[in-house]
């Protein structure tokens, strides 16, 4: 009788420590977006370009750059030197060497740095959030996304 009381105590101590472990629910998407880039790292338009201008002198970017906006999106303009890799198949593709073959480009390592971006930096710092979760380690999202870009460098095509 006295083991079926210590299972039970042990079983609500249990149950107890699990719910105090509750994941934070968010009113919406803007909240869930705000709650992302307070644990993220974001780079600046102009940081950006200092890369950008830098792999241009060198020929060999230093960075990774990820679109992770829709196809028709890319399409319709984009960062030259950008991969299209959209946001919702990121988490599978990031690390699928068939798909970093068909870009002509090394897979992403774990320490490698990654830039990525979207239309106004929401999807993309939810996405910075789910590659730092994976263990990728230096992983920034564009501030302002494509439409800082573009104010910014509208007439910038090639790479």
């Amino acid at each position: 009788m006295k083991k079926i009381g210590v299972v039970i105590l042990l079983m609500i101590g249990m149950v107890s420590v699990l719910s105090a472990q509750e994941t934070k629910v968010y009113s919406g998407y803007k909240e869930l977006v705000a709650a992302a880039k307070q644990e993220i790292d974001a780079i600046e338009v102009l940081g950006l370009h200092e890369k950008y201008v830098e792999g241009l002198k060198s020929r060999k970017p230093d960075y990774i750059l990820i679109d992770v906006r829709t196809k028709d999106e890319y399409q319709a303009g984009h960062i030259p030197g950008a991969y299209l890799v959209q946001r919702g198949v990121l988490e599978s593709h990031i690390a699928k060497e068939t798909i970093w073959e068909d870009f002509k480009h090394a897979m992403p390592k774990k320490d490698d740095t990654i830039i990525l971006y979207c239309r106004s930096g929401s999807r993309s710092a939810l996405a910075t959030k789910t590659l730092m979760m994976l263990g990728y380690k230096h992983v920034y999202s564009l501030d302002g996304g494509w439409n800082a870009w573009h104010e910014e460098y509208p007439k910038l095509e090639r790479f």
